[in-house]
């Protein structure tokens, strides 16, 4: 079962998460805040968040769940209570910018009405697609999700118009841009955590950069299924590989950076293990290619699981 319209409602999320972050990195500022910016994405939150997400859930999802028994009074009754309050912060916000828009006077609140607005929503957002969508699932057939796509589709159509969530993707894309720059998730975690990070998980990590020079790898002074030494670092990859594969590494590296591949993959057995190599382009926001992630993984445990495991040991 594919349900498509669980992904509708998930992603129309992840445009309202981003714009939350830029409100409150537009919050942070007080009154050297980005006017046209904190207006467009208030606007976003409103016309798209409220009038056309909120709205596929109180008029389609939420009914249906009710009608094909889903208790009224449990996760349904929460949700749309928070709704209600989120509308509340929503208004107050956008008074406040019309009193800073005409007299350059940003009440103190708004930051603190925006901290608050944000808690109360992303918690929202995480009740919902970790607890009410998967307990959804159990009252929805596959028939039920045709009709339900539908029904987002004609409402999103009618509130902001067809095609409506990808122009408010791509408005809070350019928002973001805007702002300074894709949001960065790893600015607060220091490098060296972000290196234990890496060589924490059960895989070898290499990156080649855009002019084929290795410029890192996991797992420096760990063991590893293939050798490396810090003097690779810096070197050309396809001196980093035996001379009867050169042909593939410079096939993949040459159809990367055409555009015509994004991975490729390979599969051996070495030295009693059974490992999977596999090459990912790396490419900023607008397709350009910046390099190549190699990833080395033993994945013969994993061949031999059976069954299900639940408990932790």
């Amino acid at each position: 079962m594919n349900p498509d319209y669980l992904n509708q409602l998930i992603n129309d999320h992840a445009v309202i998460e981003k714009a939350l972050i830029l409100l409150e990195k537009q919050s942070e500022l007080g009154d050297k805040l980005n006017l046209p910016i904190t207006k467009a994405l208030l606007d976003v939150i409103w016309e798209f968040g409220e009038q056309c997400h909120n709205q596929r859930e109180e008029k389609i999802y939420f009914p249906f769940l009710l009608e094909k028994g889903m208790p009224p009074q449990g996760p349904v009754a929460m949700m749309l209570s928070e709704h209600v309050s989120e509308r509340e912060y929503i208004m107050q916000m956008k008074s406040m910018i019309e009193i800073f828009e005409a007299t350059d006077d940003l009440p103190e609140k708004f930051k603190n009405t925006v901290i608050v607005y944000m808690d109360l929503t992303k918690n929202h957002i995480w009740k919902e697609n970790d607890i009410l969508y998967p307990m959804g699932r159990n009252f929805i057939t596959a028939q039920d999700e045709a009709y339900l796509m539908d029904a987002f589709l004609k409402l999103e159509a009618e509130t902001i118009g067809q095609g409506g969530f990808l122009r408010y993707q791509t408005l809070v894309n350019s928002l973001e841009i805007q702002s300074g720059g894709k949001i960065d998730l790893l600015a607060s975690i220091p490098t060296s955590v972000i290196a234990n990070m890496l060589d924490s998980i059960p895989v070898e990590l290499s990156f080649v950069d855009a002019d084929d020079r290795v410029r890192y790898f996991n797992k420096v002074d760990q063991e590893k299924i293939f050798t490396r030494s810090l003097s690779v670092i810096g070197r050309l990859v396809q001196q980093c590989h035996p001379q009867k594969s050169v042909h593939l590494v410079n096939q993949i590296i040459a159809e990367m950076k055409a555009g015509s591949r994004d991975s490729a993959e390979f599969w051996i057995n070495f030295q009693n293990t059974f490992v999977h190599i596999s090459y990912y382009a790396v490419r900023d926001s607008e397709g350009n290619y910046q390099g190549c992630t190699e990833m080395v993984h033993n994945v013969k445990p994993y061949r031999d699981l059976e069954g299900e495991k639940r408990l932790l040991e």
